[in-house]
């Protein structure tokens, strides 16, 4: 028996401009693709920010802030970890090991990339380098991005998992 792609599966054979047939994701499953990766990065993300300004500051955000700039643009954030985690493993095997570790390794870049940002704002407009205070916000920071990337690797290995099973059919080989 061999495997080949299942005519109404998630994927499709297309043509390239050169002549190449290629296999791609179909337009459906891309979609719901996108809107599960982006929802489960960027609520996830948002629980997180609520979070962390609780534990930091003792204060709630209401709803102006997680629907205003602050949570747009959260949320954008967070939708990029599972995204860019898909698009480095996809349809290679990994195992659930593989998906985590990465995905902790993609959080604590996206957090080290807003404390230089944060760090950098501080001395610009402020004239001070934080304190000791900001150490430990940084460190619950990053205690909370390896947390948040274990449901960013769930997420998108069980996606991963889904597409693969879903791809392939057994069918007889020719005679």
């Amino acid at each position: 028996m061999s495997q080949s792609p299942r005519e109404d599966g998630p994927t499709e054979v297309v043509e390239t401009p050169d002549g190449e047939l290629i296999e791609r994701l179909s337009g459906g499953t891309a979609t719901l693709l996108l809107i599960w990766l982006i929802g489960v990065g960027a609520l996830s993300t948002l629980l997180a920010a609520w979070t962390f300004v609780w534990i930091v500051t003792g204060e709630r955000l209401g709803v102006d802030a997680l629907f205003g700039g602050f949570g747009i643009y959260t949320s954008l954030a967070g939708a990029a970890g599972p995204c860019v985690l898909w698009l480095t493993g996809r349809a290679q095997g990994h195992s659930l090991g593989w998906f985590m570790l990465t995905a902790a390794k993609i959080a604590l870049v996206m957090v080290g990339i807003g404390l230089v940002f944060v760090l950098g704002a501080t001395v610009i407009l402020a004239g001070v380098i934080p304190g000791a205070g900001a150490l430990l916000a940084a460190g619950l920071m990053a205690i909370m991005a390896i947390a948040l990337s274990a449901i960013w690797g769930l997420a998108t290995w069980a996606a991963d998992r889904w597409i693969a099973r879903a791809r392939v059919s057994e069918e007889p080989a020719p005679d």
